[in-house]
């Protein structure tokens, strides 16, 4: 075992924040997994290899956090984890990059700390590094570690109790149940002191979300002091709360409550070519997942009619919401057949196939109306 893992699990909150990975873990979007050399790496999606064993899956990926061993870190890009000393790839980029290179130069470093990640993907992963289950240790689930959060409020931490207080009221502001909140992040890692963003994670029905969705742009588009802008993007479902004279950046991911709700959780994706895309959505009751599913109509590819209405999936998460009902669409993307299947094992079964536009880089596409 690496020599930083070792020294981490000697820290008080590693094992409460830690959980081991077994047959009944759920692999859901936006969780950090640890790998056996000490990277820290974040789910993308919900589909990871669910036709194979455990150990011979692989994880759809990203690497957030290595460790430092004497490369050269800038300030901004250093975080303690557990008490060691990490590089966070993902602000060293965002902070100096435009955010359209922002996913492939992170492959790029992903394959400089470990080449044996270069390796032929399937389209939808093409930014991802696809990480085997056999190298990992552990993850860090939402709901765990939020109640790990609030019991340590309850003992005292004053970091703790700000979050929970935080966490309280956007309960209240939404209208749903504290029980519904997971914490996404750094702060789901232990790493929670004086933050300045929470990446909240909200569980419910398709329908709920959606509600709390459509509600959240009503919010941020009549109360301008709830507007987040950031990396030089309006992030239009992500909002401000305050504890006191304090605010905090919610930043939510959403998270189905019953996976069966889950369009993409077990699927194939082949690519049929790259195309040039035009449509108006009509339907973004998932968008603001991850990955982010919506129906376009009077669709275009390459400046042809497409008979009937067609999917558009955004395979990343940098887009989570942008785009809603009336927005009329244009951009670039992969034209691919989509493949989902139902059932495990001996059972399963293919469930649908359709045709689908697939981006996987913000910049894509974008909005003309």
């Amino acid at each position: 075992m690496d020599s930083v893992i070792q020294k981490m699990q000697k820290h008080e909150k590693f094992a409460d924040f830690f959980v081991p990975i077994d047959g009944a873990t759920e692999f859901r979007d936006a969780t950090y997994f640890l790998r056996e050399d000490g990277t820290f790496v974040f789910s993308e999606g919900y589909c990871h290899e669910p036709d194979r064993s455990l150990r011979e899956r692989h994880l759809v990926s990203h690497i957030v956090f290595v460790p430092e061993r004497g490369q050269k870190v800038e300030d901004y890009a250093k975080k303690t984890i557990f008490g060691e000393p990490y590089e966070n790839l993902t602000k060293g980029i965002m902070n100096t990059q435009p955010l359209h290179l922002f996913y492939p130069l992170q492959l790029k470093r992903y394959l400089e700390i470990d080449p044996s990640l270069d390796v032929e993907k399937p389209p939808h992963a093409k930014y991802k590094a696809l990480v085997p289950m056999n190298s990992i240790l552990g993850h860090f689930p939402h709901h765990n570690g939020m109640r790990k959060i609030f019991s340590r409020a309850e003992g005292g931490d004053e970091s703790a109790r700000s979050i929970r207080v935080a966490v309280e009221a956007s309960a209240e502001l939404l209208g749903i149940p504290v029980e519904r909140f997971g914490i996404s992040g750094s702060l789901s890692i232990g790493t929670y002191a004086n933050p300045h963003d929470l990446d909240v994670v909200i569980y419910g029905t398709v329908k709920e979300v959606r509600s709390i969705v459509d509600f959240l742009y009503k919010l941020t588009a009549e109360k301008e002091e709830r507007r987040v802008f950031e990396f030089g993007k309006y992030w239009p479902i992500r909002y401000w709360e305050w504890v006191g004279k304090r605010k905090f950046m919610f930043c939510p991911f959403f998270s189905y409550i019953n996976l069966d709700e889950c369009p993409l959780r077990d699927f194939t994706c082949e690519k049929i070519s790259d195309v040039a895309v035009e449509g108006t959505v009509v339907d973004h009751t998932h968008n603001s997942y991850n990955p982010s599913i919506m129906e376009l109509e009077k669709v275009t590819l390459d400046g042809k009619g497409f008979r009937g209405n067609l999917k558009l999936i955004l395979y990343h998460g940098g887009e989570r919401g942008d785009y809603v009902e009336g927005n009329r669409i244009v951009g670039r993307g992969n034209h691919v057949l989509i493949r989902t299947f139902k059932g495990s094992g001996a059972s399963r079964t293919q469930r649908e196939e359709y045709e689908a536009v697939l981006t996987t880089n913000i910049g894509d596409i974008g909005k003309t109306v």
